[in-house]
């Protein structure tokens, strides 16, 4: 009897061993679609007692996985997200940009310009050929105006989108966690894990996408999950990730850092103070869309915004050099950093004259900057209102120069010398204050001060700059403030290069056309300055120091912004100065002429002017026609796009095979599932014929009985 006692339990154990192990191939056979899942392995094994075998039994069902392979093909899943999204947004952007053979991309658009202006120097006078250039000169700028406020906007969806994916990443976050106690319990009790296990390797794809993450696996079967630099997200705990987007922004918005912090399990509320992530999210769809953001977008914009305030300042050059004719009444310059105290700085000869509504002269002085220079502003406007007898009035109030013909029917010309043209920073004097600009926009965007060190900066003890320091991966090093000291420019920039403040990170100095420069010193690279706060003011002129370099980077960006041809020029074409005033004439005699080709000629010559371009963005500093920067950014623009979509098919690639080669090993084989499923139902059927026959057995001792 125990005989059969002894064959009954075998036949029973096979009975059930082989249940378990057709029910996990048939899982596998239904899973063999399923993304992500990893095959189930059943381990047999004879179950001994005192020696003897007694049956069989199931020790473990296994999920068949390779963690290195995981592991890479986690990191390839968040570089591919990475790159994914800035091939996204940089299609995007070559869409906004057209194609450069289109009649509307920028290349197009300049070249049309010129070819405006070739017509208007067959005949200047012509209304029609005026009100031509001046349209396609708009259609131009606001070309420019509209695409640095998509690049804005693009910035503004990037920051969205961050806010967005921190949603997701939270959610797999909390997932993850919610899992782990599931899996110490099954693990504890010796339940079968490859279900749990399988949803643990969904979560931890899906925050894979949106960020670097490492993965360390417990003894009691649950996950701890951190940062690829260390910082912890899920162990015993939860951490939340945080992100509020600014909604609306320009080039001047300051985004909020990325944080991490504990929280409740049950209710989500914080329990600790906020990490900053900003560096410790190193790849990943966020890590993406921070790149987009703070860099790649931010350098299209800076790059923009040289070549607007290229272009603006070479026709406003020109424009400054001519008159319109008749002259206007008055001319009225921008805010300029000068004061009356300060001296003009100019070189070269001017000539401030009055002509009548025929162009003929009325008066006019001429002021030689080479010979005898005003002492200061104050003293070249006492000048000038003498030398022209009371028929014109110039005023110089808080930085900003004016001009005005005493009779409302004379007009105010200011022309510079043939021989010796005036010159400050680059500029002649009617340029330099904007006397009469052709186009406007909301920055300068060139900072050629013409200023010397030891000029005074006319600011006062007490005023202060305050500066963050950021490094290449936007993470703040310090924040510094830099108070006024002294009395000369030179003054405050020795106080900028002291090491205990930004001089351990930047070297500044003045270039010999007045622009502050400043580069990383030699124990760093790539960082960035921006400013914080400015109270400072250059005596009555309401402009700060950093105001006056142009330090803050979105002025930079903001040159392209709002650009248009001045108004009273594009309502009455008429207007537009490209009449050449006479030297040599005498008062009384004809100074402008109706129809000068002059004007027109020298417009006409951009085409072909070789300008010096700064380093803005990813493009460095070069010396190039305005047509050969334009096309430099097209090419740029399109660089970019093709280095995220490059970036993008090479990790997706790797990812591919890091996946296909998973597969080989995690993925059901059907052949093996089918082949294995013969196999359990073959034993199956052996232990329901033994426990058939260990009953038939009984029945005949029963009988026997």
């Amino acid at each position: 009897m125990s005989s059969l006692n002894a064959i009954l339990n075998t036949s029973l154990t096979g009975l059930f061993t082989s249940q378990e192990s057709l029910r996990v191939t048939s899982n596998n056979i239904a899973n063999v679609n399923t993304p992500d899942y990893a095959r189930l392995k059943v381990s047999q094994a004879a179950t001994v007692l005192q020696g003897e075998s007694v049956g069989v039994q199931v020790t473990e069902i296994t999920r068949i996985v390779d963690e290195f392979l995981m592991t890479a093909l986690r990191n390839a899943n968040s570089a591919t997200g990475e790159f994914e999204i800035q091939a996204e947004f940089h299609d995007r952007i070559q869409g906004i940009l057209g194609k450069p053979e289109s009649e509307s991309s920028f290349s197009a658009q300049l070249e049309q310009v010129y070819a405006a202006i070739a017509e208007l120097t067959l005949n200047p006078s012509d209304a029609l050929r005026r009100q031509q250039m001046m349209s396609e000169m708009t259609s131009f700028l606001q070309h420019m105006d509209q695409l640095a406020g998509q690049i804005q906007d693009l910035r503004a969806e990037a920051s969205d989108k961050i806010s967005e994916s921190v949603d997701f990443a939270n959610d797999a976050l909390v997932r993850i966690s919610e899992l782990n106690p599931l899996l110490a319990r099954a693990y504890a009790t010796g339940d079968e894990t490859g279900g749990l296990e399988g949803l643990m390797d969904q979560a931890l794809s899906e925050l894979s996408n949106y960020m670097d993450i490492t993965i360390n696996r417990q003894s009691n079967g649950t996950v701890w999950v951190s940062s690829a630099s260390g910082i912890t997200l899920v162990d015993t705990g939860l951490s939340q990730l945080k992100y509020s987007s600014p909604g609306i922004v320009s080039s001047e918005t300051s985004f909020p850092s990325i944080t991490s912090f504990k929280v409740d399990k049950n209710t989500l509320e914080p329990l600790s103070n906020e990490i900053d992530m900003t560096t410790h999210i190193r790849s990943g769809r966020i890590r993406g869309l921070m790149d987009l953001r703070d860099d790649q977008l931010v350098d299209l914009s800076l790059s923009l915004g040289e070549m607007a305030a290229r272009v603006k300042d070479q026709f406003n050059a020109v424009h400054n050099q001519f008159s319109s004719t008749p002259p206007l009444n008055t001319l009225t310059g921008k805010q300029t950093f000068l004061n009356g105290t300060d001296a003009p700085g100019f070189t070269g000869i001017a000539t401030f004259a009055v002509a009548d509504a025929n162009g003929d002269l009325v008066a006019k002085t001429i002021v030689d900057f080479d010979t005898a220079p005003p002492a200061d502003m104050n003293a070249l406007v006492t000048q000038i209102n003498a030398g022209l007898g009371g028929a014109g009035t110039v005023s110089f109030t808080n930085g900003v120069l004016s001009f005005t013909a005493t009779d409302p029917s004379h007009g105010a010309v200011i022309a510079d010398s043939d021989t010796a043209p005036t010159d400050r920073g680059g500029r002649g004097f009617s340029h330099f204050f904007g006397m009469n600009d052709l186009i406007l926009s909301d920055s300068e965007g060139i900072y050629e001060t013409g200023l010397t060190g030891t000029e005074a900066h006319n600011m006062t003890a007490g005023e202060t700059m305050n500066f963050s320091v950021y490094d290449n991966t936007g993470r703040e090093l310090t924040n510094i403030t830099v108070n006024v000291t002294g009395t000369t420019y030179n003054d405050m920039i020795a106080e900028l290069n002291n090491v205990a403040g930004l001089g351990a990170y930047f070297s500044f100095s003045l270039d010999s056309k007045g622009a502050l420069q400043w580069n990383e010193t030699a124990n760093y690279d790539g960082l960035r300055l921006d400013v914080r706060s400015d109270s400072t003011n250059a005596g009555s002129t309401g402009m700060g120091f950093t105001q006056i370099f142009g330090m803050d980077p979105s002025a930079h960006a903001r040159a392209a912004q709002n650009l248009t041809i001045r108004r009273d020029v594009f309502e009455n074409p008429g207007l537009m100065s490209i009449g050449k005033f006479d030297h040599t004439a005498a008062v009384g005699s004809q100074v402008l002429t109706p129809g000068d080709q002059r004007g027109a000629l020298a417009f006409q010559d951009i085409e072909t002017k070789f300008v010096d371009f700064a380093s803005a963005g990813e493009l460095k500093n070069t010396n190039a026609t305005l047509s050969q920067y334009v096309a430099r950014f097209l090419g740029n623009a399109g660089q970019m796009a093709t280095r995220a979509a490059n970036q993008q098919a090479d990790n997706g690639a790797l990812r591919t095979e890091l996946s296909q080669k998973n597969a080989d090993v995690s993925g059901v084989n059907m052949d093996e599932e089918l082949a294995n499923l013969i196999v359990y139902q073959n034993a199956y059927n052996a232990a329901a014929r033994m426990l058939s026959s260990v009953q038939e057995l009984y029945d005949a001792l029963l009988q026997a009985v």
